[in-house]
């Protein structure tokens, strides 16, 4: 499968990545409930049809699912990126260290701040990110940068140098894209005195206070904005990687137009799609060998 290199960075990644936070209906992750060989050996079929870039989180709860995957393949031929959702400097070296642990590795080649809505909020997690600096000024990180779930925080990535990577969520439909309009969950979560609250909602709760995908549909004018902001930051020589490019597998019915055309948009490098089975994963290889 065809690489390409994420902005200025020297990191080269296959086109398509495995991410492993496909959400499910309890509100959990679906890769997370998966047996951990299961998903384990799908991670190691990817890596053999040329898929090296692997995307999890502190809070997707694969890290020993990966784990079990890094004792068959070549770890430096690896891309791993991990998110985190901490705010301050202490929290973040406290779970950064507990994920190095945890996978029994040196460094990640990736890590970012996960979820961020709002410029404020990303001035909120000044700590969290300056942690990221100094990890990677300590070669324990790659490249650091954000995934935006709102167009403010995708502003505030053209206006931050020491960003080298951005995530944000992109697809033909324009569903769950970068939006000044967040949903409640989302809002909740941006309030600091409710932030804490919010995460230890149970699951089903969580999953009843996010929008339906139909609900979530950008205009054509708003979705060209969030196209215009990432034509800016990949100017700017950042990485750009696409994610919901199914939309949780909404337009899995039409997943060939779907990959297509975000790995067709000029400023997207790579594009991040949670997959649960070897069939997808040969599938999704197909479509990408006939655009390459």
């Amino acid at each position: 499968m065809k690489q390409v290199k994420l902005g200025k960075t020297d990191i080269k990644v296959s086109v398509l990545g495995i991410g492993m936070g496909t959400a499910h209906p309890s509100g959990r992750f679906t890769q997370e409930l998966m047996d951990m060989k299961e998903l384990a050996n799908l991670l190691i079929f990817a890596f053999d049809k040329g898929i090296n870039f692997w995307d999890t989180a502190f809070q997707y709860k694969t890290y020993p699912h990966i784990k079990e995957a890094l004792n068959h393949v070549n770890r430096f031929e690896v891309v791993l990126t991990t998110k985190l959702t901490t705010s301050d400097e202490k929290n973040t070296m406290r779970d950064f260290q507990a994920s190095l642990k945890e996978l029994n590795i040196d460094y990640f080649d990736i890590c970012l701040l996960h979820g961020v809505r709002t410029a404020t909020e990303f001035r909120r997690r000044t700590g969290a990110f300056d942690a990221l600096l100094k990890l990677k000024n300590q070669g324990k990180i790659r490249a650091v940068g954000i995934s935006t779930h709102g167009l403010s925080a995708l502003k505030s990535v053209s206006e931050t140098p020491e960003v080298d990577v951005v995530w944000s969520r992109i697809n033909y439909a324009g569903i769950y894209m970068d939006t000044y309009s967040l949903g409640l969950y989302d809002k909740l979560a941006t309030i600091p005195c409710l932030k804490k609250i919010v995460k230890i909602l149970p699951n089903k709760i969580k999953a009843a206070l996010t929008p339906k995908p139909e609900s979530q549909r950008l205009s054509q004018n708003n979705q060209k904005e969030v196209e215009h902001i990432l034509t800016k930051i990949h100017s700017q020589s950042k990485g750009v990687v696409g994610m919901k490019v199914l939309v949780e597998g909404y337009l899995r019915q039409n997943v060939k137009n779907a990959i297509e055309y975000v790995i067709n948009l000029p400023f997207v490098d790579a594009c991040i799609i949670g997959m649960m089975k070897q069939r997808e994963i040969e599938e999704n290889c197909r479509i990408l060998s006939g655009i390459q």
